[in-house]
């Protein structure tokens, strides 16, 4: 399951990298960096060119700890013809990971709003909740920042870690902070219940609750005074905005979530 998938990548979009000319050995430089640190570390390492719509996963030691299984016990490696490193987000716990797209998204707003020059000295930071190999959830350190831009300024690389928590503390949430790594400013950044509010509306909410206590289409359209093709286009977008298959899927999803 996902959430804000469509806004960070209508935020890509924006960027319009299609119309720069982009130099590939920068890629593979920035590539074959997220390998050496996840050997060097232990991490597990994405880069992801927001140019292609495409991520390199690397993992080390906790890579394995998670159930991400390298050839011969060797390093984890694996690339996606997507931005997402799905087979990470979809180990994480589902409150966390609806805080960390959140952050992501302020993350990557706040970096399209500074100069050229400044979108490569922040951070965005986090501790979150991840399954290991044995099913259980534990603590880790997540790092998320822009590494390279294009020539015109906008983002197009970025590199996002895991790592085993340094310490082990329960944070209040995911403790997002967005992190200066020139001046060592730390700005904490808060979820409200407005954020969470924002991922269904008031109206799919409604739906939502009518499917969870067994209504039908016909029956949730006569309650709510609207058409079947409202309700069905209702459903439709609460599959689409938490990346399920079925309203099943959608009900426990959206409860996880505590957006219900």
């Amino acid at each position: 399951m996902d959430v804000l998938r469509k806004e960070l990548n209508e935020l890509y979009a924006s960027q319009h990298l299609e119309c720069e000319s982009l130099d590939p050995g920068e890629v593979q430089k920035w590539t074959k960096l997220a390998k050496c640190a996840a050997e060097l570390e232990n991490d597990c390492c994405v880069i992801t060119d927001a140019a292609s719509d495409e991520c390199a996963v690397y993992g080390g030691r906790f890579a394995e700890a998670i159930g991400l299984q390298g050839e011969e016990g060797g390093l984890y490696s694996c690339r996606f013809g997507s931005s997402d490193e799905d087979m990470i987000y979809s180990r994480l716990h589902p409150e966390d990971l609806v805080d960390k797209r959140w952050l992501e998204y302020e993350f990557f707003k706040y970096i399209d709003s500074l100069a050229c020059e400044d979108k490569t000295n922040f951070k965005a930071v986090c501790r979150i909740r991840i399954l290991n190999h044995d099913g259980q959830y534990i603590y880790c350190d997540n790092t998320t920042e822009v590494v390279r831009t294009s020539p015109r300024g906008m983002i197009w690389l970025i590199l996002c870690t895991y790592r085993f928590a340094a310490d082990s503390s329960v944070p209040d949430g995911i403790d997002a902070r967005i992190l200066n790594t020139v001046t060592g400013e730390i700005r904490p950044i808060t979820f409200t219940e407005t954020c969470r509010n924002r991922i269904l509306t008031s109206r799919e909410k409604e739906v939502l609750l009518l499917i969870r206590d067994g209504w039908l289409s016909k029956q949730i359209a006569s309650r709510l005074g609207i058409s079947i093709h409202t309700v069905n286009r209702h459903r439709q977008n609460i599959l689409e905005k938490l990346s399920v298959g079925n309203s099943v899927e959608a009900v426990k999803a959206a409860m996880a979530m505590k957006l219900l």
